[in-house]
C-alpha cells in the first residue's frame, strides 16, 4: 500500500503534495488490478468536470485534478480503456498533459449516435411500446410518433450525424404514458443560467436558429474569458445542430425539441426570479387566464408584482437592467407555451412580442424610460397589426414603459 507520509510536505507545496498523492496512490490501484487479473481497467467518468464548474479556487482545483489525470500517460499499459463526460472544454486546456490529449468524439460523425436512440432503433425496437402509448391516449400511432418526435426528438451532433432522440426522456415517457419535461429533472448546470443572468446576453435571440461557425464550436474552451454562451449551450445540451452552410463552415444551430426549449426557460426563469417562494403575480396559469379573456389589466398587474420581488443582477447599469426587463418579459410570455413571436420583423420595423391565442391577437411594444402613448403610436405608426386585419381574432394593442429607476412598470395603454 502507497505510504503518504513518504512524501515531505516541507519538500513540497500543498498543491503538488495532494496532485501527487492522487497520482501516485491512482497508479498504485490500476497496477494492482493488473497484477492480479492481468487485465487492463476500463476508466468511466462521467461529469469530470462538475468539480471545476462549482470550484472556488480554479487554479488550485485544476493542479490538483492534474496529478489524477496524468495517471492516463504514466499507466497507460495498465488502462485499457477511458471514457469521460462533461460539458466544458477543460480537457482541452491545462487538466491533461500536452502528449496526453485525450480524443474528442463531441462533433464526430462516426459517434454522432451513440448518446441517443436513432429513428431506425426506435421503429425496430420500441414499437410496442409506441403503440401501447397510443392506445392509451386514444390516438393513432403515427399522431403518436409525431408527438415524441416534437418533444424529445432531433439531436444532431455532426452535420452529417444521425439524429437521436433523448433516451432518458423517451424511456420516461414509454413507462409513464405521459409527455413531461424529464430531461429538466436531471439536473440543470447551475454555472450556465449564472453567466447569462450575470451577461449581457439576449435571450430572445434563441427563439430563432442562431449561426455559429463550425470551428470556433470545435476550439471552443471553457477556461478562457467567454462573453459567448452559445458554445456552452450547445455543449450543455440546450442547442443542437439544425443545418450546416458548407460554403461558410456555419453551423445553424437551435433548441432540439420542445421538452429543452421549455426546460431552458423554466430553468432560466428559476435564475431570474430566485430561489425563494415565487409571488401569486407570478403563476403562468394565471397570466393565461388572463390572456384568454382580454384582461390586459391583470397582466400588467400581475408583471408589476413580478417586478417587485425580481432580484436584479449585481450590476446596476442601465444596460443590465433593460435586459432583465427584456428577458423577464420574454421568459412569461414563452413559458406560457402559447403561441409567441419575439420582435418578428414587418415591413416596417419589429414589434417587441406578439401573442396570439384562440381569440385574441396581443401585440405589445415595451418602451424604457419613455411613455406609453409612445409605445402605442409606434405600433400604430409602424402598422404592426396590419397582417392581421384579416384575421377573426380581437387585435388588442398593448404599450408599455418600464422605468430603470423605479424598475418596474410605471404605464401602460391598450388600445382594441
Amino acid at each position: 500500500m502507497f505510504d503518504e507520509t513518504l512524501i515531505k510536505v516541507e519538500e513540497i507545496d500543498q498543491i503538488k503534495k495532494e496532485s501527487l498523492i492522487l497520482s501516485i496512490r491512482f497508479e498504485y490501484d490500476l497496477q494492482a488490478v493488473y497484477e492480479k487479473t492481468g487485465l487492463g481497467t476500463a476508466i468511466i467518468v462521467d461529469e469530470y468536470d462538475n468539480p471545476l464548474i462549482n470550484s472556488v479556487d480554479l487554479d488550485t482545483d485544476k493542479g490538483i485534478y492534474r496529478g489524477f489525470f496524468s495517471v492516463l500517460k504514466s499507466a497507460d499499459k495498465y488502462v485499457r480503456f477511458a471514457f469521460l463526460t462533461g460539458v466544458t472544454k477543460f480537457a482541452k486546456t491545462t487538466i491533461f498533459s500536452g502528449n496526453n490529449q485525450p480524443v474528442d468524439i463531441s462533433l464526430d460523425k462516426y459517434f454522432s449516435g451513440i448518446c441517443g436512440v436513432t429513428h431506425e432503433e426506435l421503429l425496430a425496437y420500441f414499437n410496442d411500446d409506441i403503440q401501447a402509448f397510443a392506445d392509451d391516449k386514444g390516438v393513432p400511432f403515427d399522431e403518436m410518433l409525431d408527438l415524441l418526435k416534437k418533444w424529445y426528438d432531433c439531436y444532431r451532433f455532426h452535420e452529417n450525424g444521425v439524429k437521436v432522440f433523448n433516451p432518458v426522456s423517451l424511456f420516461n415517457a414509454f413507462m409513464k404514458h405521459d409527455f413531461q419535461n424529464y430531461w429538466y429533472n436531471t439536473g440543470t448546470p447551475t454555472v450556465l443560467m449564472k453567466r447569462i443572468h450575470n451577461s449581457y446576453f439576449d435571450i430572445t435571440t434563441l427563439k430563432n436558429d442562431v449561426e455559429y461557425g463550425k470551428d470556433e464550436l470545435k476550439d471552443y474552451k471553457d477556461d478562457e474569458v467567454q462573453t459567448d454562451l452559445v458554445p456552452l449551450l450547445y455543449y450543455t445540451g440546450y442547442l443542437t445542430i439544425k443545418e450546416y452552410i458548407d460554403e461558410e463552415r456555419l453551423y445553424i444551430l437551435g433548441f432540439p425539441n420542445y421538452e429543452v426549449e421549455m426546460s431552458f426557460f423554466k430553468s432560466l426563469a428559476r435564475e431570474f426570479y430566485g430561489p425563494s417562494e415565487l409571488p401569486n403575480g407570478f403563476a403562468y396559469s394565471k397570466f393565461l387566464a388572463d390572456f384568454r379573456r382580454g384582461d390586459v389589466e391583470s397582466v400588467i398587474e400581475r408583471l408589476k408584482a413580478l417586478f417587485c420581488t425580481l432580484p436584479y443582477a449585481n450590476d446596476k447599469s442601465a444596460k443590465l437592467i433593460e435586459r432583465d426587463f427584456q428577458n423577464v418579459i420574454f421568459l412569461v410570455f414563452s413559458i406560457l407555451g402559447e403561441y409567441i413571436i419575439a420582435e418578428p420583423h414587418f415591413s416596417k420595423g419589429r414589434a417587441d412580442a406578439i401573442l396570439i391565442n384562440k381569440t385574441y391577437v396581443y401585440i405589445f411594444e415595451f418602451k424604457i424610460d419613455q411613455d406609453a402613448q409612445t409605445a402605442l403610436n409606434q405600433i400604430d405608426t409602424k402598422n404592426y397589426a396590419g397582417r392581421f386585419k384579416m384575421d377573426n381574432r380581437k387585435i388588442v394593442k398593448v404599450g408599455v414603459s418600464f422605468s430603470s429607476t423605479e424598475k418596474n412598470i410605471v404605464d401602460w395603454k391598450v388600445e382594441n
